[in-house]
């Protein structure tokens, strides 16, 4: 899971920095906003090795990118949405 990336980053922003950690071209996902279909604002980014998911984690949280701190964790490590009423 990556947040705080510039709006204006593309796939393959995304995909040379974590492309040395074993991310492929069928990796980043950008969630889009399904009324406005507008990047939300964060990605995921499939490393499939532990290990260099870890050094993916370990090198990228909180590197800046024009002035903004990425956060990158792993995505099952967010904090639970309250529930919505659907």
């Amino acid at each position: 899971f990556v947040a705080g990336y510039p709006r204006e980053a593309t796939k393959d922003d995304l995909l040379q920095l974590f492309r040395q950690f074993g991310a492929g071209d069928g990796d980043v996902t950008f969630p889009r906003d399904r009324r406005s279909r507008r990047k939300k604002g964060y990605a995921y980014i499939n490393v499939v090795d532990e290990g260099a998911a870890d050094a993916a984690i370990k090198a990228f949280n909180l590197f800046q990118i024009d002035g903004k701190p990425l956060t990158v964790i792993r995505a099952a490590d967010r904090p639970l949405k309250k529930n919505r009423r659907r």
